[in-house]
């Protein structure tokens, strides 16, 4: 995987071969194909990498979504730009990863036996704030966790493709868009008042 992705940095992802990556590694094209199925699975792999870590805790306080002190959603928000923080601590891997035009879940094994810790956590929040009767009851569960995770993905999208050098900001601002919506407090209010 690390011969890959010097590779896919130096070259783009389309001018590599598996040849290329085998022979990089030091390896047959048999030994490759021991390993992955195809080049893509080599993309899964390394986007596993770069998710695998467990979200246990928030600024060294464990997560807990019955906190009155730090509410579900503000949470979510925590965990989001807790993970944008962990890939630029890998920023060749992620600037590799969301500049490629594709979207990342579709490189997650199916038969994998578990989502990656972030996209569970925020399922979990979200389930929380849910019970706590702060999520909208019209808007599918699944629905929110598919918008904050695309949140998530745009914002480091957006500082991989160069246009913010803030991942950790634009990832803040988009979960905050994705969790509250963009109609300011007092017109949401407005329109509650009869």
């Amino acid at each position: 995987m690390n011969s890959a992705l010097e590779l896919f940095a130096e070259r783009g992802y389309d001018a590599v071969r598996v040849e290329d990556v085998a022979r990089a590694a030091g390896v047959s094209r048999a030994t490759f194909y021991n390993h992955f199925s195809e080049r893509d699975e080599v993309l899964g792999a390394l986007f596993e990498r770069l998710l695998a870590v467990n979200v246990l805790a928030i600024n060294g306080k464990e997560l807990d979504p019955a906190s009155d002190e730090v509410p579900p959603l503000e949470q979510i928000e925590q965990v989001a730009t807790g993970a944008a923080r962990r890939m630029l601590s890998r920023q060749r891997l992620a600037r590799l990863l969301y500049s490629l035009p594709m979207r990342h879940e579709s490189l997650l094994k199916p038969d994998a036996p578990s989502t990656p810790a972030v996209f569970r956590t925020i399922h979990h929040l979200l389930e929380a704030a849910a019970e706590r009767g702060e999520l909208r009851t019209d808007v599918p569960l699944d629905l929110m966790c598919i918008h904050v995770h695309n949140a998530l993905e745009a914002g480091m999208r957006g500082w991989a493709e160069g246009r913010t050098d803030d991942a950790v900001g634009r990832v803040k601002t988009l979960v905050e868009l994705a969790v509250y919506g963009v109609a300011a407090q007092q017109t949401v209010e407005a329109q509650e008042t009869p």
